[in-house]
């Protein structure tokens, strides 16, 4: 199970490279990171803080603070966290709880296809880029300078020959209702889902369930022995783990208010 932990940290983690955009510090204390031009907190993570001591802890809150100074971010507590009261000392410092993520995970194996009346397809190009992230920006809210660093940095990525991901868009004739995203682990043995959305008008027809269909068609052809995700408390949750999806742990997403 541990090692399916670090797959599900890895959906924020395991990249090809790091962006020419995104600042980021690794050690083992403290992983997180930044992103220039967004200010959505979902761009902007403390991924795991590791602290022996308090005075450990508040040095590694001002190197935090230091780090993002006044740019929103993120803070995600998980089984790799410490102390065990971490959520305390950070509820202590002004941060409030945002969300929960479950890290879930799936064998790869057979997926029953779904039938619908739309079109599900890879973005391949700009003008698909572009679909895939208007949908995230209606779901999510993202402001006008979010959604151009999108598209910049998913183009980039499809351009990218060491990509070892892609996205998909659903199509209702010429106007795109769903989107999905997915990676590879660099060794192979994973695929990420990184982020799903449906427009609400759309929701209720088998188009999430399509989506996961064509991404386990994809990690079978890759390899891959485990679908991995994060998945938002009572959105995508309780909807993937009646598909079958089973639980490694969870994340407490603080944000500073």
């Amino acid at each position: 199970m541990e090692q399916l932990w670090e797959y599900v940290r890895g959906v924020m983690w395991d990249h090809e490279e790091v962006p020419d955009n995104v600042g980021f510090v690794e050690r083992p204390e403290i992983w997180m990171y930044r992103t220039e031009g967004s200010s959505s907190i979902l761009s902007n993570k403390v991924v795991k803080v590791s602290a022996e001591s308090e005075e450990v802890f508040l040095a590694l809150f001002r190197e935090i603070q230091a780090f993002y100074q006044e740019k929103p971010f993120s803070w995600w507590i998980g089984p790799d966290s410490s102390p065990e009261d971490l959520v305390l000392k950070v509820q202590s410092l002004g941060l409030v709880q945002e969300d929960t993520y479950y890290g879930l995970v799936k064998a790869v194996g057979r997926w029953e296809k779904v039938n619908l009346p739309y079109t599900v397809r890879s973005v391949v190009d700009e003008q698909d880029v572009r679909h895939y992230v208007d949908v995230a920006a209606k779901i999510w809210g993202y402001e006008d300078r979010t959604k151009e660093m999108l598209v910049r940095q998913r183009l980039e990525y499809l351009r990218d020959s060491k990509s070892r991901g892609g996205f998909l868009i659903v199509m209702d004739e010429e106007h795109p209702v769903a989107y999905a995203g997915y990676r590879f682990s660099g060794d192979g043995e994973a695929a990420y889902l990184a982020g799903t959305g449906v427009l609400s008008e759309y929701r209720r027809q088998g188009i999430y369930r399509a989506l996961l269909a064509k991404r386990m068609e994809l990690a079978s052809s890759y390899g891959s022995n485990w679908l991995v995700t994060q998945a938002r408390k009572g959105t995508s949750e309780p909807i993937l783990r009646k598909l079958g999806f089973e639980d490694s742990g969870k994340y407490e997403v603080y944000k500073r208010s």
